[in-house]
Parts: structure tokens; C-alpha cells; sequence
């Protein structure tokens, strides 16, 4: 039954070499695949329609049904069906769920989104991660947060800020909530928010 199990998981990754494997990790098989496995297997547990899921990674209805097609021939995902359509959410039973999670959060979550969103601003000088993600990356056991908190250090108009952590947000499907504040500030002490922040876990993502 395990060689099995495994011939199914080689077939949803390997399948189709000739696709693009993404720079972050090239054990996925293309960035659409990455995408997608992180929109579902990171953050709170939630079942998607193929058309929302579509939507929110920017590309077509028919790419989207074939890759949830192969991961959940291989058991990282459960399909349901219903009359308006099928829906589709994490299998946390699989014994892969945990360690793929894990890879995916380092490769497509949050850190690797925001950095991309906020890092391609040339007034932004840094960009952190706090709160609850940042203790996931620290390996601090809890359960997937359901929002992200980011310190962005720069001269950055708050409309920016704004617009940019909506990119972020639409792209990981979870409210993004930036922080903003100027080089000054950052490495002044006299903000009381900003000494709370440095003494809980706080990843910068940005520049690498």
C-alpha cells in the first residue's frame, strides 16, 4: 500500500517535466502548483470552489481543475461534490499534509509573497514579518494564523502601503496588515509599538 501511495505522490509531482519548475523549490512540478498548494494547505482550513481558487491565483478554471485533479489523486487534497460545482480543501490525515506544509510555507507563504510585493518598492528599505507567522517561522507550535503582520521600513506613502498589502492579501488569501515606518523611526526606541514588536519573533524578509 506505501509503494502505492508513493507512485500516486511522484505522479502529481513529477508529471508533465516539461512545465517550469518555480525557482523557490523545484520539487513542484510548476509555480501554478506551488500556488495553489499553498493557498490550501496554509492559513485557516477552508474549502474553495475551482472557479474561486481560479481567481485568485490569476489563471484559467481548466488549469486549476487538472492540478487539483492530480493532488488529490495523490491524497494532499479532498474533493467534494456538490450541485453547484466541486469544492476542494487540505486532506489533513494525509501523512504528507504536515511536512508539505512546512516546505510550502518557506517557499509560497507568506514571507516569500510579501517580500515579492513589498521588496519591488524602491522607497521600501526593509520588510518583517511579526506576530503570529512570525512564530511559525520560528518554529513556535500553534495553530495556522489567519492574518499577516508586516513591519514595512521605508518612506512609503500609507495609500501605497495599502494598495500593496491588498496584492499580498489577494494573492495568499488572508488580510495582510502592514505596519509602516521610516529608517529613523525603526532604529529609534521611543516607539512603544515598534519595542513590543522587537521583543517578539520578527523575520525580515526583505532584503533577503
Amino acid at each position: 500500500m506505501a509503494q502505492v501511495a508513493e507512485g500516486y505522490v511522484a505522479e502529481a509531482f513529477l508529471r508533465d517535466v516539461r512545465a517550469r519548475a518555480p525557482a523557490q523549490l523545484p520539487i513542484f512540478r510548476s509555480r501554478l502548483q506551488g500556488e495553489l498548494l499553498a493557498r490550501l494547505l496554509l492559513g485557516p482550513v477552508r474549502e474553495l470552489a475551482m472557479l474561486d481558487l481560479a481567481v485568485m491565483l490569476r489563471t484559467d478554471l481548466g488549469s486549476v481543475m487538472r492540478e487539483v485533479d492530480r493532488q488529490s489523486r495523490a491524497g494532499i487534497l479532498v474533493l467534494r461534490r456538490t450541485l453547484a460545482g466541486r469544492l476542494v480543501q487540505r486532506n489533513t490525515e494525509s501523512p504528507l499534509y504536515e511536512p508539505l506544509a512546512h516546505l510550502l510555507m518557506l517557499t509560497f507563504g507568506p514571507a516569500a509573497v510579501v517580500a515579492e510585493e513589498f521588496g519591488r518598492l524602491p522607497s521600501v528599505r526593509e520588510v518583517h514579518l511579526f506576530g503570529a507567522w512570525a512564530e511559525r517561522y520560528e518554529h513556535v507550535p500553534g495553530d495556522q494564523p489567519t492574518d499577516v503582520e508586516v513591519l514595512v521600513v521605508g518612506d512609503l506613502a500609507p495609500d501605497v502601503a495599502f494598495d500593496t498589502a491588498q496584492e499580498a492579501a489577494a494573492r495568499l488569501a488572508l488580510p495582510v496588515h502592514p505596519v509602516v515606518r521610516t529608517a529613523s523611526q525603526w532604529k529609534d526606541d521611543a516607539d512603544p509599538f515598534l519595542r513590543e514588536i522587537r521583543t517578539g519573533p520578527l523575520i525580515r524578509v526583505h532584503p533577503p
